[in-house]
């Protein structure tokens, strides 16, 4: 059995921690999905709800504006159908007291505010403005004239647009206005005249229609693009075609809004606006606020009482497992056991960690058993290596001492063999210049196979050169090279194109042109030319070719003439050293080397020595 455990109280502290946040976290999730969802729907609904009412509220004022408009419409056909007005028109004086034809009081109660008369040549005869007393005055406001002139007596039409009726602006003010025609003069051939009444829709006429209809509507001169803080340039095109702009002004108010087209002949535009109270919106918004306060105590009260059936039946279950298995981790005592009480699943999972810690005790011995048996074959290890490390030490020795004799074997035998080479072409000439003519022979055959053996020896030291010092590549001026190797064969046919650039290499890119023009010029003779050419290729690669008209490389010989000591079947003389230099040194740059026809597919046309190089980057 296990001891008690004092981090059990610890343990159980951060299980509930973490119930506890993410109980929270799954409460708070819920709150929101909760308010987005009364959001999206229930406000929502009731904002279009509203919206349609405020729709209907402007398509209402709008229709009790076609009402004013037919009833001065009618009061002004009315009146221009009576015998007085057309003798007005056609008596001979034109004094007659406009009060007598137009009653002050008659015209107040039936809302007409101005009148004016026009005979059949557009000339203004009569003019009256109704005034707050009951009175008539002759004169009218500034403007009213030009807006008439504008609509109903046009300047091609003086005898005006018959029935023509609709808004317009005097002075800020929206007004009424109606047209008919008034027929004066002999029967026979009579003339019309013009009689237009006006209705001031001033804040009192407003007021009116908004008590009758209960709205809160305004109707003022509007301009196309004046003021975008009232209607965007889109809600603006919206409503000259007709349609209604409704829009939120703050939590307690929509507004709606229409443009109706003024009376005059050139567009003209009057906004009608009507605001609308929301109190539906904020009562129902108040209501969504304390159910959600409601939700947010009941969501409390059920995270508590969750809380509290988790620490009973969940958390303190796995208290006590998580305690048992710390004493055993910190003991290591593998013999512990956990007491296993109770039906449900953490008495389950008591049980399966008992079963694991038999199955690792065993494994423990195992385990044991067999680090035993790795820490003697380590032991064997390390002598082994101990071996073999005095053994290599051996072998680098050996190595040393081995290279050490090469080279000096080396540096002995070509100094030896290059002294008695030289002192053999010394007697050789001595021979020459006083033989005869079969020994002046035979003398140059002897001069010719010691300049070979010279030729050899050099390439043997370039060679051991090259392995004891591999090359390293730097910024080198290929057509300077090429112009220097050309220097040393006077007489040689060597012509160069398309030289002018750095590769990288060293000062022994002269060793792979002069062996390379050496080859053609042994095969192929002085007569035979040679020419360098370069050209750009992938990956930031020139590609030289040396080309001659000698006798050609075959086809069979071509992949081994950069092997050492490899020869034709002509001669013993061998391509080889020196190529195979060549090939070292191509390679050591970074590039590739191979032998081709002069002319593609004609190996007797002469040979081809291509091989690239890197470009060096300035």
């Amino acid at each position: 059995m296990l001891p008690e455990d004092n981090s059990r109280r610890g343990s159980t502290m951060k299980v509930r921690t973490r119930t506890l946040l993410i109980l929270s976290a799954a409460l708070v999730v819920f709150l929101i999905v909760l308010a987005l969802i009364t959001q999206s729907v229930i406000l929502q609904a009731f904002g279009e709800i509203e919206g349609r009412e405020t729709t209907a509220h402007v398509q209402r004022f709008v229709s009790q504006l076609d009402s004013e408009i037919e009833d001065v419409a009618a009061t002004t056909r009315d009146w221009s159908l009576r015998q007085e007005t057309s003798e007005l028109l056609s008596g001979p004086g034109r004094e007659e007291d406009t009060a007598q034809l137009f009653p002050p009081g008659i015209m107040k109660n039936l809302g007409i505010d101005y009148i004016l008369l026009y005979d059949a040549g557009g000339n203004r005869i009569l003019s009256g403005t109704i005034t707050e007393d009951g009175e008539i005055a002759s004169t009218l406001p500034p403007g009213l004239d030009m807006t008439v002139s504008n609509s109903i007596m046009p300047e091609d039409m003086q005898g005006g647009i018959a029935g023509r009726r609709g808004l317009s602006t005097i002075k800020d003010t929206p007004v009424i206005l109606a047209g008919y025609p008034v027929q004066y003069g002999p029967e026979t051939d009579p003339l019309q005249g013009t009689l237009v009444m006006a209705r001031a829709l001033d804040s009192g006429r407003i007021d009116d229609i908004n008590r009758m209809l209960q709205t809160d509507g305004t109707l003022v001169s509007y301009s196309m693009g004046t003021d975008p803080a009232i209607l965007s340039a889109e809600e603006a095109v919206t409503a000259k075609e007709g349609g209604i702009i409704v829009r939120q002004s703050g939590d307690n108010r929509l507004d709606g809004y229409a443009l109706i087209t003024g009376i005059e002949n050139h567009p003209t535009f009057l906004l009608l606006t009507i605001g609308s109270p929301r109190p539906v919106y904020q009562m129902v918004k108040n209501s969504i606020l304390i159910v959600a306060g409601v939700i947010v105590l009941l969501s409390v009260l059920y995270l508590l009482v969750v809380q509290h059936l988790l620490q009973r039946f969940v958390l303190f279950p796995l208290s006590r497992l998580d305690s048992g298995m710390k004493s055993i981790s910190r003991s290591g005592d593998l013999t512990l056991r956990m007491p296993e009480i109770g039906d449900d699943e953490v008495v389950s999972l008591v049980r399966s960690h008992n079963r694991m810690l038999e199955t690792i005790q065993s494994q423990q011995e195992e385990m044991q058993a067999l680090l035993e048996e790795i820490g003697q074959q380590r032991d064997d290890l390390n002598d082994a290596r101990g071996e073999l490390a005095d053994r290599n030490r051996e072998l680098e020795e050996l190595n040393r001492k081995a290279n050490l004799y090469l080279d000096i074997y080396l540096d002995v035998i070509t100094y030896e063999i290059l002294n008695a080479i030289m002192g053999l072409r010394g007697y050789a000439d001595l021979v020459k210049s006083t033989a005869d003519e079969a020994g002046q022979k035979f003398a140059g055959k002897i001069i010719d196979l010691a300049n070979r053996s010279n030729d050899v020896i050099r390439n043997i030291e370039t060679i051991s050169r090259i392995y004891k010092n591999p090359p390293e590549a730097g910024v080198v001026d290929l057509a300077a090279v090429i112009k220097t190797e050309m220097g040393r064969r006077t007489g040689a046919r060597i012509v160069m194109d398309n030289c002018n650039r750095n590769v990288c290499a060293d000062d022994m890119l002269g060793v792979v042109f002069d062996n390379i023009f050496a080859n053609s010029l042994k095969f192929g003779g002085r007569d035979t030319t040679i020419r360098v050419t370069a050209r750009d290729i992938p990956e930031e690669m020139i590609e030289v070719s040396v080309t001659d008209t000698g006798p050609g490389i075959p086809d069979a010989v071509k992949p081994l003439i950069f092997d050492r000591f490899s020869a034709d079947s002509r001669t013993r003389s061998s391509y080889g050293l020196g190529l195979h230099i060549v090939k070292m040194l191509i390679e050591s740059y970074g590039g590739s080397v191979r032998a081709d026809d002069h002319i593609p597919g004609s190996p007797q046309s002469g040979a081809a020595i291509r091989f690239t190089l890197r470009i060096a980057k300035e």
